[in-house]
C-alpha cells in the first residue's frame, strides 16, 4: 500500500512539473508573438490620437488634394459637401494614423532624397487640437517598407507600406455607393414613365386574392402590378419588379456641380426615361440618360449626376408589351 501511495505521488508531482514547463512555454510563445507583432507594426511612435478627437484628415495623392472632415461620426468632404463619402475607407484612414508607429529610424544619407522632394502622399490629421503632418517617400527596395518625415522633426523613419495603402485613393476612390432615389422597392405603389420614344406606361399595385380561379385563396391576399386603369391585363410581375429594383438599386459614381456636372454632356437632354415613381412619402422624378461614357440618373431636386449600369436603364426603359405576361 505504502509503494503505491508514492508512486501516485512521483506521479502527482511529475504531472504538476509539466504542467508548469507547459505553462511557462505557452507564456513564452504569446510574448514571442506579441514582440513579433509589436516589431512588424514598429515601436517609435510617429502618431497617436483616439477616434473620438480626430476631427479633420488632409491628404495629397499624386497631386490631388482631399479633406475629410468628422462630425458626430458623419464625413464630409471639404472640398464639395455634396459628395458621398464611402464612411468605412474613411474609418480605415482613422485606424492606420491613430497609432502609427516606425519600424526604423535612420540618418539621411548625401545625395539620397528617398522620394521626399517630390512626395507621392502628404498627410495632416488633426486631433484633440494637435496637428500632425507626415510626408511618405518611396519605399525601400529591400524591405519595402517606407521612408517617411514629421512635419518638425529632420530625421527620416521607415513605416510598414501597408500602412499607408489607404491613402493611394481619389475623390472618385471614395465615393460611397447608395441610393439617391432614397425608396425601397416594396415602398412603391405607382410608377409612370415617359420613353424616348414617347410611349408612355403606367403602373399601378393592387391586393387582390391568392390564386388563379377555383384555387384563389379567399383568407390570403397578394399585391399584384397592372396597367393603371387595366385590371385585365395580365403583367409579368417578374419583369416589373425589375423595373422596381432598379430604380431603387445603388448608383456606383456621382458628378456633383462642384465637379462641373454638364447634365447635356451626360445625355439628359434626350432622355431615355422620365419616371415618376410614387410612395406613402410622395411623388419623385427619376431621369435616365445614356452619355458618350456610360448611362446616368438624376433625382429631382438633387443636382447632382449619377452613375448607373447599363442594367439598370434597360430595366426602366421596357415598354408596355415587354411587360406582358408571356
Amino acid at each position: 500500500m505504502n509503494a503505491k501511495r508514492r508512486t501516485l505521488a512521483v506521479l502527482a508531482a511529475v504531472i504538476a512539473v509539466l504542467g508548469l514547463a507547459l505553462w511557462a512555454l505557452n507564456r513564452s510563445t504569446a510574448a514571442e508573438e506579441a514582440a513579433s507583432s509589436a516589431a512588424a507594426d514598429g515601436t517609435i511612435p510617429l502618431c497617436s490620437f483616439s477616434a473620438a478627437d480626430l476631427s479633420r484628415i488632409t491628404y495629397t495623392y499624386n497631386g490631388q488634394t482631399l479633406t475629410l472632415d468628422d462630425a458626430d461620426g458623419s464625413w464630409t468632404l471639404a472640398e464639395d459637401s455634396d459628395y458621398h463619402l464611402d464612411e468605412s475607407a474613411c474609418n480605415t484612414m482613422v485606424t492606420a494614423l491613430s497609432s502609427l508607429h516606425a519600424k526604423r529610424q535612420l540618418d539621411a544619407q548625401a545625395g539620397e532624397d528617398y522620394g521626399l522632394d517630390a512626395p507621392e502622399l502628404t498627410v495632416t490629421v488633426t486631433a484633440a487640437g494637435q496637428t500632425t503632418t507626415l510626408t511618405f517617400g518611396s519605399s525601400n527596395t529591400v524591405t519595402g517598407d517606407r521612408y517617411v518625415q514629421k512635419d518638425g522633426d529632420t530625421a527620416l523613419y521607415t513605416v510598414d507600406a501597408s500602412r499607408t495603402a489607404c491613402f493611394a485613393c481619389d475623390k472618385a476612390g471614395l465615393f460611397g455607393s447608395f441610393s439617391p432615389a432614397d425608396f425601397a422597392a416594396s415602398e412603391v405603389e405607382q410608377v409612370a414613365y415617359t420613353l424616348a420614344s414617347g410611349e408612355k406606361v403606367s403602373l399601378t399595385a393592387g391586393s387582390e386574392l391568392a390564386g388563379d380561379g377555383d384555387e384563389a385563396d379567399s383568407a390570403s391576399y397578394e399585391t399584384v402590378w397592372r396597367f393603371a386603369g387595366d385590371a385585365d391585363t395580365d403583367l409579368n410581375q417578374d419583369k416589373v419588379q425589375s423595373v422596381l429594383s432598379a430604380l431603387s438599386s445603388y448608383v456606383s459614381g456621382q458628378i456633383t456641380p462642384a465637379d462641373g456636372a454638364d447634365p447635356a454632356a451626360c445625355g439628359f437632354d434626350a432622355p431615355l426615361a422620365v419616371v415618376q415613381v410614387t410612395t406613402a412619402d410622395g411623388t419623385k422624378t427619376l431621369t435616365y440618360a445614356s452619355g458618350t461614357d456610360g448611362d446616368y440618373l438624376m433625382v429631382e431636386g438633387d443636382d447632382s449626376i449619377y452613375a448607373v449600369d447599363g442594367s439598370i436603364v434597360q430595366a426602366v426603359t421596357q415598354t408596355a408589351d415587354a411587360l406582358t405576361a408571356a
